[in-house]
């Protein structure tokens, strides 16, 4: 398939969804399973953070050393998703104002369009398939595949050079935290922050985003934002 040159890369959660409750669960459960901790996690800031890096820190506030935490650190993530993918069809997860709409205009530009998320490969399809947007996306970076965020990003410009042969410069992350911008910014990317998440249009605008908006209902502003590069 042709592209047309531009390349981009969403995040989910606050981006294009929302609804975690279920996620949440997830944490809950697989850390009650492999490490008998029952501690609650929804005063943590995970806003931006990998599956792997909200897990970490969970047991370090849980006082498990490091050796602790790697013994069963796979197979408590590998359990998350299996009980996401079990109880996916409990969620709640809802499109985010104009997701759809956007999604369905760059397909029909033939934009190359991947994720850089921190859920879990799993769990990122099926919450996207909850309200049916995960065909839009064939590649991207996941928590599954690294802890850090901004290694996703790289995960994801490398599948996009070997499996669709891209080879452009016209590249944006799209996100709602400033992590999202501060991973992007490590390659010299542009960035179009959404304040659909828990950060507000200032603070996306102080962490140096290049383009910021109230949400992706205005398909023709974000369009003009992609054609500008």
């Amino acid at each position: 398939m042709e592209y047309n040159g531009i390349l981009a890369l969403f995040d989910i959660d606050g981006t294009l969804v929302r609804g975690a409750r279920c996620h949440y669960q997830a944490f809950v459960e697989s850390v009650k399973k492999f490490y008998g901790f029952e501690e609650d996690i929804s005063g943590i800031n995970y806003a931006g953070k990998t599956d792997p890096q909200i897990l970490r820190e969970v047991l370090e506030l849980g006082g498990f050393n490091e050796e602790e935490i790697k013994r069963n650190f796979r197979d408590c993530q590998e359990y998350m998703a299996q009980y996401y993918l079990k109880n996916v069809h409990k969620e709640h997860v809802r499109a985010l104002g104009g997701t759809s709409e956007l999604l369905n205009e760059l397909q029909r530009r033939k934009t190359l369009m991947g994720l850089v998320t921190g859920n879990l490969k799993p769990i990122a399809y099926a919450k996207l398939g909850q309200v049916g947007l995960d065909g839009y996306f064939p590649f991207g970076g996941f928590g599954s595949d690294y802890e850090d965020r901004y290694l996703l990003v790289k995960k994801a410009l490398e599948l996009a050079k070997v499996q669709y042969g891209y080879e452009g410069k016209r590249i944006f992350v799209i996100g709602d935290t400033p992590r999202d911008v501060h991973a992007a910014r490590v390659y010299d990317l542009k960035t179009i922050a959404v304040a659909t998440g828990r950060y507000s249009v200032k603070d996306l605008e102080d962490c140096g985003a290049d383009y910021v908006l109230r949400d992706l209902k205005d398909k023709d502003r974000v369009l003009k934002i992609l054609d500008s590069l």
